[in-house]
């Protein structure tokens, strides 16, 4: 195919050059059949730039943006990978003498003798544990202290809500087959205590009738807590109205017939509907409100999180001290075992180059947590420098902060501040709150200035706390309050921070008193 296609251009640019002389599409058929005749294969070595990430790179900003938990549990995972690392001792005061007890008295010998005088047993015996409790205690097992916590918080799971109702069907149950038809119940019901199941099908399976399925139901739906076992909203609230408030019927009316209007808040409809005044729907919904429409998330267990602070900040004179709360991390070393071996070991070039890894290891992750610890607390103080006013009066004082501008302070970049900031907390004299929330955009104001848009949100939630409930306050009149205080935004801006406050509409909020 080749041959065939290099013939047809010699014969092409042999055919031109006869009649008319040179022409330029000759000169561009020679250079396509000399290229052609060049094409071969070949090894060639280039030399190029471009960026690339090191595992210390890497590790580097792993740690940086791993929060103090994550950071402890990081560290054990090396500690267990690595035999170069160490965990340094802290350093401990020599042990005090215990106190000379006041009733002892001096042999000629200068050995003490106790009288029989009264003494202060507890003083006595903490003299005797205070020596102990400075030292280390070297008859604890620290692996069998591990197993004993975990055996310890196994055994203090608190009980299902499934269980929690087997247990009362146990109880109640009066004989095997009610237990049986009330066990298939209990299987159908889910997490918010709602019956989800069939009532025929359940009838079918454990060949009982479906009134028998219907009765052992009622006996589900008179257990803790209660409205357990109902089939819907409307059926749980009027579980809980009979044994809650078994004394007002029109609670029962406005739950049976109203609920869908109640929930799109139209008062007066449903209280011609009833023959009530307003007034009186208002107190009946109040009632309802101390109902709980997912009886089951009462029981549900879900394990606590804990935070803990990654920075503390604190107030002295006129002066805000911030220091890293990490005195959960460890101190970490090199074990000069190691260094010993490569001075003076008897190893193999393996060996030897198996230890030289783990050491230059252990000091990259060394250095990586000073460098994680440095830059927290230098974009910790320069957080705390612009929030300054914040930090003395509260979130209405809270300033525009972006991250590009603590970058350009600490000189790092956006990213690096960024992946600081992240699952990190900061404890203030305004409470504890995560590093990320310190920054915010801001809204423009006729002075000139930018104001916080959550110190913005703080005025909208203060205005609508404080407004007449028989005539709340629309989105359109909050943004005409908020530009009499030279603060310029719009309707939709306010509908947004309202909704970002989880705060209802103004139809919604109306209350009739």
């Amino acid at each position: 195919m080749a041959c065939e296609l290099l013939s047809g251009l010699v014969a092409s640019c042999v055919g031109r050059v006869s009649p008319g002389g040179f022409r330029p599409e000759m000169l561009r058929d020679r250079e396509r059949l000399l290229a052609m005749m060049h094409m071969e294969h070949r090894l060639a070595q280039t030399q190029t730039q471009r960026l690339m990430l090191t595992q210390k790179m890497q590790q580097a900003i792993q740690i940086l943006q791993l929060s103090g938990l994550e950071l402890e549990q990081y560290i054990q995972q090396e500690l267990e990978t690595n035999p170069v690392l160490d965990i340094a001792p802290k350093l401990q005061e020599p042990a005090p003498e215990p106190p000379r007890d006041q009733n002892a008295t001096t042999t000629s010998d200068g050995s003490e003798m106790l009288d029989d005088g009264p003494f202060d047993l507890d003083s006595y015996a903490h003299s005797l544990i205070e020596p102990h409790s400075m030292g280390r205690d070297l008859s604890r097992n620290p692996e069998a202290d591990g197993r004993r916590e975990f055996y310890e918080n196994s055994i203090t799971k608190e009980e299902s809500f499934t269980s929690r109702l087997l247990t009362q069907l146990r109880f109640t149950a009066s004989d095997d087959r009610t237990y049986a038809i009330g066990e298939q119940i209990v299987g159908e019901i889910d997490g918010r205590g709602y019956f989800m199941g069939s009532i025929e099908q359940i009838a079918q399976e454990s060949g009982a009738s479906v009134e028998e399925v219907e009765k052992v139901l009622q006996l589900v739906q008179r257990f803790e807590p209660t409205g357990v076992g109902a089939r819907d909203v409307v059926e749980c609230l009027l579980l809980q109205i009979d044994v809650e408030y078994p004394d007002e019927p029109e609670l029962r009316t406005l739950v049976a017939e109203h609920l869908e209007a109640l929930e799109h808040r139209q008062i007066p409809k449903i209280a011609k509907d009833m023959g009530v005044a307003p007034e009186r729907v208002e107190q009946l919904k109040t009632l309802l409100a101390t109902l709980n429409p997912w009886p089951g998330h009462e029981y549900s267990y879900e394990p606590t999180q804990y935070v803990t602070p990654d920075v503390i900040v604190e107030k002295d004179e006129d002066e805000f001290l911030v220091y890293l709360a990490d005195t959960s991390l460890p101190e970490l070393r090199i074990n000069g075992h190691y260094r010993q071996m490569l001075r003076t070991g008897n190893m193999t070039r393996e060996e030897k180059q198996y230890v030289r890894d783990k050491v230059e290891s252990a000091k990259w992750l060394i250095r990586n947590i000073e460098q994680r610890q440095n830059t927290i607390l230098r974009i910790a103080r320069a957080i705390v420098d612009v929030q300054r006013e914040f930090l003395d009066k509260g979130v209405e004082c809270i300033k525009p902060l972006t991250l590009q501008e603590i970058a350009d302070v600490v000189g790092v970049h956006e990213a690096t501040v960024s992946r600081t900031t992240r699952g990190k907390y900061m404890q203030t004299p305004q409470g504890l709150f995560e590093m990320k929330y310190f920054f915010s955009p801001g809204l423009r104001k006729d002075s000139g200035e930018s104001q916080s848009s959550k110190s913005v949100q703080s005025l909208i939630k203060k205005m609508i706390e404080d407004e007449d409930k028989a005539r709340p306050l629309s989105d359109q009149k909050i943004a005409d309050m908020l530009k009499t205080q030279g603060i310029n935004i719009a309707r939709r801006t306010v509908t947004k921070y309202r909704e970002a406050l989880s705060i209802l509409p103004t139809s919604l909020r109306k209350v009739y008193q």
